[in-house]
Parts: structure tokens; sequence; C-alpha cells
């Protein structure tokens, strides 16, 4: 007994090769799409970064130099005045040297200041 067969009639309009190229090509596409999207993102914000790194430098430029003018000797001594300090360098009878176990130098104009004027106090009291 014969049966009915119906013949199947392939009918392809396209290769699969040239579909799959297609959907390479196509992959491909969409992918350096992407990165060119997001290089592009990220070149704007180096781009916002470079700019607010500048305006913070520039900032930082001029606080430097408000601050170097004030440390400016006649700026220090006017501040000082101003809030009721009077200071100034010390003189030679001021200052006492020390050697690096912690005593005196001998030979300082200090120390001859210091000891003629210990000679003349005393210790004691006056009776007269």
């Amino acid at each position: 007994m014969k049966r009915n067969r119906k013949r199947q009639v392939k009918m392809e309009f396209i290769p699969k090769v040239f579909v799959a190229w297609i959907v390479i090509v196509v992959s491909v596409a969409i992918g350096y799409w992407f990165m060119d999207s997001k290089g592009k993102q990220l070149n704007q914000e180096i781009r916002k970064y470079e700019l607010r790194y500048t305006a913070l430098e520039n900032s930082r430029a001029r606080e430097a130099l408000r601050w170097d003018e004030k440390k400016t000797p006649e700026k220090l001594e006017g501040a000082l005045l101003r809030n009721g300090l009077a200071m100034d360098y010390p003189k030679a009878t001021q200052v006492v040297r020390l050697d690096s176990r912690g005593r005196l130098i001998p030979g300082q104009v200090s120390l001859a200041r210091i000891n003629k004027v210990k000679g003349t106090v005393s210790t004691v009291a006056n009776t007269h």
C-alpha cells in the first residue's frame, strides 16, 4: 500500500551562512556603538573633572598668594600690634644657648648679665 505523502518543498530565500554573517556584523556594530557611547560619556566626565581641577588649582594659588602676603614682616608686626602683642627679636643678652646635653655653653653675654643680676640681688632680707 502506498502512502500518500506530500513532498516538502524547501524554500530558502536567504542562505544560512549569509544570515550568520549579518548577525555577526550587526553584533559587532552594536558592540562598537556601545563602546563609542561609553567613551564619549567618560570623555565628558574627564573634561568636567579637569575643569573642576583647574578651578581648584586657581583657588589654591590665590589662597597661597594671600597667605604669603600675610607672612611679610610688616603684616605680622601689624597683626601682633592689633592684638595687643608687642613682640620683637630677642637681644643678645636675652638668648641662652645650650649644648646637646642641655648644659649652658660658657662665655655667653646673657650668662654674664644673669650672673651680674644674681650678684646684686640677695636672698636674705635686709634688717636696716
